[in-house]
């Protein structure tokens, strides 16, 4: 299980227990969230690239790990912190 799966998890669990259910079954939660995680992993570095391009080629190196940091905030957002269910807002992960 990577972070990107564990953080998945933790968000629905907490934020989306209705959905988390209409997965289906134990085992159809867990290749969810593995087939998530996969998928959140990939476009990070997909996005990551794509903003390099960005930055002058001299201070690539420099830039990287802020690039992919905003990358994975980009992306989790899109996919993993999806709206939450009512009655939800209060709690915290």
């Amino acid at each position: 299980m990577n972070r990107h799966e564990r953080l998945a998890r933790e968000y629905w669990h907490t934020y989306r227990p209705t959905a988390l259910a209409e997965l289906g079954s134990q085992q159809e939660q867990e290749a969810f969230f593995y087939a998530l995680g996969l998928r959140v992993t990939e476009l990070i570095g997909q996005r990551a690239d794509e903003m390099l391009l960005q930055v002058p080629m001299g201070e690539r190196a420099r830039a990287r790990a802020a690039v992919k940091a905003q990358a994975t905030e980009l992306v989790y957002d899109e996919e993993i912190y999806l709206p939450k269910e009512p009655g939800t807002e209060h709690r915290e992960m």
